[in-house]
């Protein structure tokens, strides 16, 4: 999944008419629902958002800029076409080159039950030369005629009562589809539309049926606390759910949004689900959903001692968010044996849902490597820098070290040469994202403990200290110069060089 809103620096550049966006390929997002009509006959709705940002923009007969694609939708099944248009879809008119807004198009396919493959084959009308883009999607109908079903799930960015039937009408209400699976901080509400047929047929008329829907934690499969909602309906040749989540206190991870019909006798009639993302910095896990999670017979039930449960969690923290290395401190604190179990194997479900256990025993024999090999007398190996960055990152590809350079303290240089983000990244660029080629600079100071400090790297996120050179000449350098061509070895001797190029 997954993550599909785009924050960009635009460069604009402007040659006569004509305004490009540089450096730029076409974006789009999709995502589909499936429908059905009262008489039964199914239908998909294709969702393509245009990203504006990515369009190059020429002006028209009116003088704005706008900006077109030409796509070619292709639907097949068993390599027979099923149907297909080709159409060029026109950004909204803009007068602001630096506004480019981002833009919608909704098909819809009449299909009966089956599976399907929807190629999309798209280019940028004013892209010279023209790059064409072609991408594939698995389409599912799955909609039973003859029992209580659900449509699938559609993701909403907003709705309003509509004026009159069009394409994007349901219900009365005009829906303006969310085509992504990512939810940032910034957006407080998870909105969506689904319909439910044939109760009408199966069910007598005055009789109820139960609509529920909740979010469920993707991993571990708990229902989250204060996310869930139901309502009581009668028999009709199409119910409609329209509901919106505040979800401003929904902790970041990997979520379900599960849409149930159950019949009088809580008999489950359909379910539905969708898998979404959320980012929301802050927020802080909450108590009653760890404590919710059952250990018994798990390999956190058998560790019963407290001081060791507060180790193996104070171990987590190289790897944890910020809001998991509070929550945790905050359990360590209160001494709750059952909650630090708790804690302990829901923070491993969570990452490894099929086999938790021997993901906690994998990363506890890296935690032993770094406790034997970096501990001093008053710390734990992963509570140093060195351990640390070993616990994030894994084993460097490269380590220099120098512990008996003349002009320098003792220091080591690890080299990765790919990292990938992780959960303890900025909070303004959650994105996995891969780095190449990265060190880290590691001083010992007080020359007698085990304990070097990270004092320079060119990590994102991590210390930087672009006088790092100067730190490790301090010891035989009263007042270093990095400016000074007097005196190369205060630089720090071959640690420049071992810098740039570890060996």
């Amino acid at each position: 999944m997954k993550r599909s809103l785009l924050v960009t620096l635009i460069l604009l550049v402007f040659t006569g008419s004509f305004m490009r966006v540089n450096a730029r390929e076409l974006t789009a997002n999709l995502s589909y629902a499936a429908f059905s009509t009262p008489d039964n006959k199914t239908y998909v709705e294709t969702y393509l958002s245009l990203i504006g940002g990515s369009l190059y923009y020429v002006k028209n007969e009116k003088g704005n800029y706008q900006a077109a694609v030409d796509i070619l939708m292709t639907v097949t099944s068993n390599d027979s076409i099923k149907d297909f248009r080709r159409y060029v879809l026109h950004s909204p008119e803009t007068t602001d080159t630096t506004d480019c807004p981002n833009f919608l198009d909704l098909q819809r396919f009449t299909l009966p039950v089956g599976l399907y493959d929807l190629q999309i084959t798209m280019f940028d009308v004013n892209r010279k030369p023209q790059r064409i883009i072609t991408n594939k999607k698995s389409l599912i109908v799955d909609i039973d005629p003859d029992s209580v079903g659900l449509s699938h799930i559609e993701m909403l960015e907003s709705y309003t009562k509509a004026a009159k039937q069009t394409t994007i009408t349901k219900s009365g209400y005009d829906l303006i589809p969310y085509v992504a699976s990512f939810y940032p901080g910034n957006m407080a509400n998870l909105t969506f539309y689904a319909e439910i047929y044939n109760t009408a047929k199966v069910m007598p008329k005055d009789s109820r049926f139960l609509v529920s829907y909740y979010i469920e934690n993707a991993e571990t499969r708990t229902r989250m606390t204060d996310f869930n909602a139901f309502q009581k309906m009668q028999p009709a040749p199409v119910n409609s759910i329209l509901y919106s989540f505040n979800i401003s206190q929904l902790p970041s991870g990997n979520y379900n949004l599960i849409v149930e019909v159950r019949n009088s006798t809580n008999r489950l009639l359909s379910l539905r689900s969708v898998s979404f993302e959320r980012f929301n910095p802050g927020v802080e896990i909450k108590l009653e959903d760890v404590a919710a999670i059952d250990v018994t017979n798990t390999f956190a039930s058998k560790i019963t001692s407290a001081d060791t449960l507060a180790d193996y969690i104070r171990s987590l923290r190289p790897i944890s968010t910020e809001n998991e290395k509070e929550f945790a401190e905050n359990q360590i604190k209160a001494g709750d044996v059952k909650l630090m179990q708790q804690y302990l194997y829901n923070f491993w479900l969570t990452r490894n849902e099929l086999n938790p256990e021997g993901a906690w025993i994998k990363y506890k024999a890296e935690v032993d490597k770094v406790n034997a090999n970096y501990g001093t007398q008053i710390m734990r190996g992963y509570q140093t820098d060195r351990g640390r960055v070993y616990l994030q990152y894994g084993p460097p590809d490269q380590i220099v070290p120098m512990y008996n350079e003349p002009s320098s303290y003792p220091y080591e240089i690890w080299q990765y040469y790919t990292i990938r983000g992780n959960a303890t990244d900025d909070v303004n660029n959650p994105q996995n994202t891969t780095q190449s080629n990265r060190r880290f600079v590691f001083a010992n100071f007080d020359l007698v403990t085990n304990n070097f400090q990270l004092i320079h790297s060119d990590a994102r996120g991590e210390v930087r200290d672009d006088r790092w050179k100067v730190r490790l000449t301090k010891r035989d350098n009263a007042n270093p110069n990095l400016d000074s061509n007097q005196n190369p070895s205060q630089y720090g001797g071959r640690a420049d060089d071992f810098f740039i190029n570890p060996h």
